[in-house]
């Protein structure tokens, strides 16, 4: 059974067909239509490159994400479907790539310099040292797509923030790049949480983390105590819940102690 795909007449035709629904059936408050018409050119797939850029670089393995979407066995494929042959593609996804970077720099600042956030893990110093020098990056005009990629070099802190855990990446001593060389699979630049082991040098674990280690923790703990469990899970749920355990208080008995000074005295 074949695939049914559209052309680009037809997408065409059923983008406008969606502008004109919109614009028909919501009216601004303030006057005028929902989705303007563009003075540059119509609405057409094409331009919608950079949408998809913005959620591959914002996903964890997004591009390999896109290529599972589309059903295609390499992700160069994926590339050249999503830009027709164009490599220009990559270049909306280094932009957003270098975005990201520098959104999540400052996000992550803030909460350490401000919001006091309690850092722990093996990582938890090198967490520390690559955020503060990120947040001396002021800004930076750019005119031409290679500096784009020359700053993303400079500002990338290679911090990558998972599920319950953060990956401070180092690749001489990611455990996930180890098991991958052991098991004849290339090795990527970047960490691969699906091989992710709590032993790891590169590990660091933020309030946020620790947050969402919580919740879990809930559900392991629960999971653990259900007589209609079946054995090997609840077993294994246990196991779960007391290794998440040992993180949330190792992370709890290395937050500093913090004194109030009151009346020229320290309470």
């Amino acid at each position: 059974m074949g695939t049914l795909t559209w052309g680009s007449s037809k997408t065409i035709r059923e983008l406008q067909r969606l502008q004109d629904w919109v614009n028909s059936t919501f009216t601004p408050t303030e006057g005028g239509v929902a989705i303007p018409p563009d003075p540059i050119k119509h609405l057409h797939a094409s331009r919608f490159r950079r949408t998809l850029a913005y959620f591959i670089v914002r996903r964890p393995r997004g591009l390999i994400a896109a290529a599972l979407q589309y059903g295609h066995l390499k992700t160069k494929v994926t590339l050249n479907y999503a830009a027709t042959g164009d490599d220009s593609w990559l270049d909306d996804v280094a932009v957003e790539r270098l975005e990201m970077v520098l959104e999540q720099s400052e996000d992550d600042w803030t909460r350490l310099d401000e919001d006091n956030e309690h850092v722990s893990g093996p990582a938890a110093a090198e967490y520390r040292r690559r955020t503060a020098g990120a947040a001396t990056f002021l800004g930076r005009t750019v005119r031409a797509q290679a500096s784009v990629k020359r700053l993303l070099e400079q500002s990338d802190t290679d911090i990558h923030h998972g599920e319950a855990m953060t990956c401070v990446h180092r690749a001489e001593t990611a455990e996930c790049r180890k098991e991958k060389l052991l098991l004849g699979l290339p090795a990527d630049d970047g960490p691969d949480e699906s091989l992710c082991h709590s032993t790891c040098a590169n590990l660091a674990y933020t309030d946020r983390d620790i947050a969402d280690h919580r919740m879990r923790l809930l559900v392991l703990e629960t999971e653990a105590r259900d007589p209609m469990t079946p054995r090997p899970r609840r077993d294994r749920a246990a196991a779960k819940a007391a290794q998440i355990c040992a993180v949330i208080e190792l992370h709890e008995a290395s937050r500093p102690e913090v004194t109030h000074v009151e009346g020229g005295r320290v309470a």
